[in-house]
């Protein structure tokens, strides 16, 4: 039987193409406010899943705001903290150049499948404009669903008319790859850059030379 080729390549967005860390956002917001705990302001936040709801689009980042002054006395205004909530990423360079070439691979056709929120949606846009050759997106809080969730992985598929077989998502999760593992799709867990080359040289290479 025939190894079936790749014609269409999903990235995920944290930790694959560029990575992130949320305790800067916590430690400069304690940094300002000298009484606020920065565990405590995690955990409320982790507790009552405000960044869940902020990332299916259930809350927007206003509310989200005034949820945490008000709880937590904050004297820290609203622009200073979406900078601090938005800029908790840096760029994978290895990544970068790996979108960079497969770019202009034309075989290849491009998504982006991401766990996210506006305000880092828009941050990375202005910020890793490289992201930006990936112009075939679903944002899960654009569509109120959210990975590991099977019901995005067939969304995905079904708005962009994609043969499962045919599609690799790659992933930093495991809960994510095997979901979509379950329903067909080629996937690779993201780790470290140099056994992600290998696994996706592989895949690609037992591809080809199946298909000869």
């Amino acid at each position: 039987m025939k190894s079936v080729g790749i014609e269409n390549i999903i990235f995920d967005l944290g930790n694959t193409l560029v990575y992130f860390d949320f305790c800067y956002f916590y430690d400069r917001i304690a940094h300002l406010e000298k009484k606020l705990n920065p565990s405590k302001f995690r955990k409320f936040i982790n507790d009552k899943k405000l960044g869940i709801k902020l990332t299916k689009g259930t809350l927007d980042h206003k509310t989200f705001f005034r949820i945490l002054k008000k709880k937590f006395d904050l004297k820290i205004g609203y622009d200073d903290f979406k900078y601090f909530y938005s800029d908790v990423f840096w760029i994978n360079n290895q990544m970068k150049n790996f979108l960079d070439k497969i770019s202009r691979i034309k075989k290849y056709k491009l998504f982006l499948l991401s766990n996210t929120d506006a305000l880092h949606m828009n941050f990375i846009d202005k910020n890793f404009p490289f992201v930006g050759v990936l112009k075939n997106r679903v944002l899960s809080y654009k569509v109120g669903m959210i990975k590991p969730q099977k019901v995005i992985f067939r969304y995905t598929l079904k708005k962009y008319n994609l043969n499962p077989e045919k599609t690799l998502i790659i992933d930093d999760i495991k809960e994510n790859i095997l979901s979509a593992s379950s329903l067909g799709i080629k996937t690779i867990l993201y780790k470290n850059h140099r056994s992600f080359i290998k696994k996706f040289s592989a895949l690609a290479k037992n591809a080809e030379a199946n298909n000869k």
